[in-house]
């Protein structure tokens, strides 16, 4: 009876040795519960052991590194994460790292690699990790540390990493260029808001901006950038009336850069400045002659205010040295020739003009007697010009 009993018990298939023969009598709910569960199992294992590797420091600093031996510029940037700035911009970090280097050579294979934390600073959550690598065909190992910090969560329990790249860039770097030039870094024009303002203390203690290094007399303006990748830059310097300035430089820290070059007098603005003054000079003696209203010379002049009241006083002055009814005065005045030198000095466009010319003038004698007389001379004029909306116009003479 008990050996009936016992051959009546029920045995789960995995009691003992496994055998599949036993897995496939298993009802098929059963099985596929069992296929599924440890399909998840394995997916779970896989989707964790992907994502360690692929979203941790380790891989983002052999990323890293494979990405400068191999000069792989943008893969670099991609590793890092830069301070907000105008000029940390992907293009600017490739070009600074690629000047000079025709990215033909044979990049060199990182076969050893580890990584050893050395300390993390708990108020940045940036962590310093020691990290050692070999190369292909060079037996010394090679040493280096790098920071590397957590950024957003990606999915899951993981997160993105990137390094700290503080060695591939300098802060507040100081440009001085001369006053008047416009400043082009990297193809990016420096605006006004770069500017350096020079500070002073005052008895009470505190600080106070006084003005600006352009107005400080030393014939220079100092532009601070932010921030600025080591490497190679395009600096351009452009002023009216002046041949462009343009050089590559090498940044490699923080380092003051000065750009004070005397820029050359482009042949088209000199002929330009040159047309204009003998043409103000031959309007301006045509329409004295005449007595002609001053707007016939006011556009030769700058158009501010006191630039344009002292032309117009010029001008009646010499309207006044007319003859009038009484026919004593200037009756003929002849232009023989004007030689005009332009120069710029001292961020001023200056203009020497030497006028040489013959005159007839008419004297009242005694009573009723009149008497004319020739003179031949010349007059020199110091004249400073100023652009204003691409002419180029008078603003101040002696």
């Amino acid at each position: 009876m008990q050996e009936k009993e016992q051959k009546k018990k029920f045995h789960f298939p995995f009691q003992g040795e496994f055998q599949w023969k036993n897995f496939f009598r298993l009802p098929m709910w059963i099985r596929s519960l069992f296929i599924s569960g440890a399909a998840l199992v394995l997916l779970t294992a896989v989707f964790f052991m992907a994502g360690n590797y692929l979203y941790s420091p380790q891989k983002v600093a052999r990323d890293y590194y494979e990405a400068l031996l191999s000069q792989d510029w943008n893969r670099m940037y991609d590793c890092c994460e830069f301070p907000e700035g105008q000029f940390l911009s992907r293009k600017n970090f490739v070009n600074a790292m690629s000047y000079g280097t025709s990215g033909d050579e044979e990049s060199p294979v990182i076969k050893n690699y580890r990584m050893r934390k050395k300390a993390t600073d708990e108020s940045s959550k940036i962590s310093t990790y020691e990290v050692t690598y070999t190369l292909e065909g060079i037996s010394e190992a090679q040493k280096d540390t790098v920071e590397i910090a957590r950024g957003g969560q990606v999915m899951g329990p993981f997160y993105d990493w990137y390094i700290v790249p503080e060695k591939l860039y300098a802060s507040d770097v100081e440009v001085a260029v001369p006053d008047g030039a416009e400043l082009y870094l990297d193809g990016i024009q420096i605006l006004d808001k770069y500017e350096k303002a020079e500070s002073g203390q005052e008895e009470d203690g505190t600080e106070e901006t006084t003005e600006k290094a352009e107005e400080s007399g030393n014939g220079e303006t100092i532009y601070e950038i932010p921030y600025l990748f080591l490497g190679y830059h395009t600096v351009q310097l452009h002023q009216n009336g002046r041949d462009d300035y343009r050089e590559i430089v090498y940044v490699k820290d923080d380092s003051r850069l000065e750009f004070l070059p005397e820029l050359k007098l482009n042949d088209s603005t000199g002929k330009e400045i040159t047309d204009l003054v003998e043409e103000t000079v031959q309007s301006f003696c045509e329409a004295g002659m005449k007595k002609d209203s001053y707007s016939k010379v006011k556009k030769y002049f700058s158009s501010e205010n006191t630039v344009q009241k002292k032309a117009e006083q010029a001008f009646q002055d010499f309207c006044d040295e007319v003859a009038d009814e009484e026919n004593t005065g200037l009756v003929n005045l002849a232009v023989t020739s004007i030689e005009t030198t332009v120069s710029n000095t001292d961020g001023e466009m200056k203009a020497e003009t030497v006028i040489s010319y013959t005159a007839e003038r008419v004297e009242k004698r005694l009573f009723f007697f009149y008497q004319t007389v020739t003179e031949s001379g010349t007059k020199t004029l110091d004249l400073q010009m100023k652009n204003t909306n691409g002419e180029w116009k008078i603003e101040k003479w002696s």
